[in-house]
């Protein structure tokens, strides 16, 4: 009889818990909530940032050195057929007029335009 009672007893406060569980509060926000708290932030400054240039000028002083580096294989290899030398020339020659390209704001014809 008492272990019957019990069971009844826990059995009812289980169903006490599931219905507690599953019933859904009612939440409800005041009107003037969103107004309250914009209030509250801060004041934003204006902040203007410069964008670094870095890329700029490391093709510049790239153009620079290509051209001397130019220069010194072209004075190097006067008389001389050598292969090297003209391979060196030709590749830094690219190099350079890509440079240009890419310098010179034609960035459709290597990199595509985003």
């Amino acid at each position: 009889m008492r272990e019957q009672r019990m069971k009844d007893v826990n059995d009812a406060l289980e169903e006490r818990v599931v219905r507690a569980l599953e019933r859904v509060p009612k939440v409800t926000i005041p009107a003037e909530f969103a107004a309250r708290v914009a209030g509250r932030l801060p004041v934003r400054r204006a902040f203007a940032a410069r964008p670094a240039r870095y890329g700029l000028m490391t093709m510049r002083i790239s153009m620079a050195a290509l051209v001397i580096a130019l220069i010194v294989v072209a004075m190097h290899a006067t008389g001389r057929s050598g292969v090297l030398g003209i391979a060196l020339e030709w590749v830094l020659c690219a190099e350079l007029v890509g440079l240009a390209v890419w310098l010179g704001g034609a960035r459709g014809l290597i990199v595509p335009k985003v």
